[in-house]
């Protein structure tokens, strides 16, 4: 076994741990208890409403008082009252003490954030009536009271620790495998690993993206965060956002893992990130409120949920005897499952224990899918490395800098691995007239119409995260791409045009013959057999070439 492999893991669980250890450690720590008087009380019972007693959860549409007699308190003490709403007043004794505020966010008016109501309590209230006039919102989580304590506010975030020890785990693991798997994905992605590796460190960078908005969202839906430290309405709008973001990462996730860029997955990315983007941006500017946004991310979770289903279900159908596609195919509708149930949950009852089911559900989701990413990129960062130095002087053509034939046929070993994504598309590339030029003007001009060849390439494709450039010798290139037939003919229009304005010192513009062919266009068709169709593409575009210029292909005139 690899030592410093296991070194890692080790490392890993240990700041795993002492972070949780740090988190904990203030929760159980001896400052709590009644000698510092921290003392907290469960205060659910024996209110009344129009003098009747009410148990919670209570729900009521209309504006109502609640009554209750309070016990001894203390000034440093809070009355909470968990429930969604738009408005209150607290009296003692039917004189006003307290009420609510409005919530804003950039000095604009807002919901978010009305789910709990604090009243500051005085000693002097001790058996005292306390009368709570509140008006509970509308919205999509029903409008109902659910429970009522009596706590100072660092006992109330105290045993909001300690009640949910197993939220401040999942907290601080999925933050710390979240940054993690965005590190090193990063890395990888900006040193241009090879296509089917990059487009599978992007998965795992979005699958680190989505630990981290999951970490956020588990950790605000505790309300620990506003309980210690305030800004209920910075925290709520905080939760709202990763809520939206979740199903954003999940999608661009199963985009990259199931090699999906036509251009009905490229529509429906523009819809999610268009929904996304125009509901956070119109409840900043108060044209609709928070709530809306959290409708709309649950429209985006359910058409999340259908296509990475889709994506499943054709894996599953089409790519059995591929055993790792399947079981992503299979851990992702695992994941859609429990992810339905938590949904049902969550818009049933804010309060219920979904948290439980979305827990199981993202465990499942990083043993299995995360493991399967580190599965499919095959080398570990020791071989990587190696592989990186040998790769530059073995893969690399030495003219002009590109991929030889070498380093095409290892991209198609490691394609043919899977089922070959359907805008997968093969461009065979051939200079025109290099035989002309090296026989008149010598082998310094038809390196130089090679090289800028391979300029023009780099300008037109470099960019592109999917392309694989490769000189496989004499004058002839090719270009693997994974991209939409629109995007493939943008960028063979900008090559042809940096040819003509290519200039050397020997040569002043270039001519190309080219030749392509598609996945798409052929069924259950290999690499071999679209690249026999683009080089006959190819020599068929060159023909016409010599016969419109009327000159002789091996001529050298």
């Amino acid at each position: 076994m690899d030592l410093g492999f296991v070194r890692r893991i080790i490392a890993f669980v240990y700041i795993t741990l002492m972070l949780l250890f740090i988190t904990l450690g203030f929760g159980y720590s001896n400052d709590s208890g009644s000698y510092y008087r921290e003392n907290s009380m469960y205060f659910s019972e024996y209110w009344r409403v129009d003098d009747k007693v009410i148990t919670f959860p209570y729900s009521n549409e209309n504006e109502i008082i609640l009554t209750n007699t309070l016990p001894v308190v203390y000034g440093d003490q809070l009355l909470v009252i968990r429930a969604f709403y738009e408005d209150f007043t607290a009296y003692i004794d039917g004189v006003e003490v307290t009420e609510s505020r409005d919530n804003t966010l950039f000095n604009i008016s807002t919901d978010v954030g009305k789910k709990e109501i604090w009243i500051p309590l005085e000693h002097d209230y001790s058996g005292h009536e306390i009368s709570v006039k509140v008006k509970l919102q509308n919205a999509l989580y029903r409008n109902e009271i659910s429970e009522a304590y009596i706590t100072t506010r660092s006992a109330y975030g105290i045993n909001s620790l300690i009640g949910n020890a197993p939220t401040m785990f999942l907290f601080v693991l999925f933050i710390v495998t979240g940054l993690l798997e965005i590190v090193v994905s990063s890395f990888y992605i900006l040193r241009r690993a090879h296509l089917i590796r990059k487009l599978t460190f992007e998965a795992l960078f979005y699958a680190g993206a989505f630990s981290i908005a999951a970490a956020l969202w588990i950790i605000n839906e505790s309300r620990i965060p506003f309980i210690i430290f305030g800004h209920m309405t910075g925290f709520s709008v905080l939760t709202i956002i990763a809520f939206v973001l979740m199903p954003i990462f999940f999608f661009e996730m199963a985009k990259c893992l199931f090699l999906r860029v036509s251009k009905m997955d490229n529509l429906l990315e523009a819809i999610v990130l268009i929904s996304a983007i125009a509901g956070c941006f119109l409840s900043v500017l108060g044209v609709i409120e928070w709530s809306m946004v959290v409708y709309i991310a649950h429209a985006l979770d359910l058409t999340v949920m259908i296509v990475v289903g889709y994506y499943s279900f054709t894996s599953i159908k089409e790519e059995q005897k591929f055993n790792a596609r399947t079981s992503i195919a299979v851990a992702n509708g695992v994941f859609i499952l429990l992810s339905g149930i938590t949904l049902v949950q969550y818009i049933n009852n804010v309060e219920a224990n979904y948290l439980l089911i979305f827990v199981i559900d993202l465990m499942v989701y990083i043993m299995v899918q995360v493991g399967l990413i580190y599965r499919r990129i095959g080398l570990s960062v020791k071989e990587e490395k190696e592989f990186a130095q040998a790769k530059i002087f073995a893969y690399t053509d030495e003219l002009t800098k590109l991929g030889n034939r070498r380093h095409f046929t290892a991209v198609i070993e490691d394609y043919e691995k899977h089922r070959l994504p359907s805008d997968l598309t093969y461009i065979a590339i051939d200079v025109n007239q290099l035989k002309y030029y090296n026989d008149n003007m010598g082998h310094d001009a038809g390196d130089e119409l090679l090289r800028g060849t391979a300029d023009c390439l780099l300008k037109s494709f470099g960019k592109s995260s999917t392309a694989i450039i490769s000189r496989m010798g004499g004058d002839e290139f090719a270009i693997l791409i994974l991209a939409t037939s629109l995007e493939v003919e943008r960028r063979l229009e900008n090559f042809r045009l940096n040819l003509s304005k290519w200039k050397g010192k020997y040569v002043n513009g270039i001519s190309v013959a080219i030749g392509t062919a598609v996945v798409k266009e052929f069924k259950n068709c290999t690499i071999e057999e679209i690249a026999k169709v683009a080089d006959d593409r190819m020599y068929e575009d060159k023909n016409n070439y010599y016969k419109a210029n009327g000159l002789e292909r091996r001529s050298t005139n």
